[in-house]
């Protein structure tokens, strides 16, 4: 069994999807535990490995430059709405 499949298979079990948005750190914590690895480097690689294969929804904290990721257990295609940097606007303003 490789890493990334066993830090899903962890995630799954433990339900973490369930705790919705969190920071990094507490992601950079679970798998460093699962691993019994402490290289943030690489963890940190592993990590947007992850996320690139669908398993993280990413969002922008208001009025700062970080975020918060959500663990999606059954990923489906990597798409662009799966990020959701920019909030979406619902109406628009004419000037005319």
């Amino acid at each position: 069994m490789n890493a990334t499949n066993s830090i899903v298979g962890y995630m799954k079990h433990k339900k973490i999807d369930e705790l919705g948005f969190m920071k990094y750190c507490y992601f950079k914590k679970i798998i460093s535990y699962i691993l019994d690895y402490h290289h943030e480097y690489r963890i940190r690689k592993m990590f947007m490995k992850l996320f690139e294969m669908g398993y993280f929804t990413r969002r922008k904290m208001l009025k700062k430059s970080s975020y918060k990721y959500k663990f999606n257990p059954t990923p489906k295609k990597v798409d662009e709405s799966n990020i959701t940097d920019k909030p979406t606007i619902d109406f628009v303003v004419s000037w005319e």
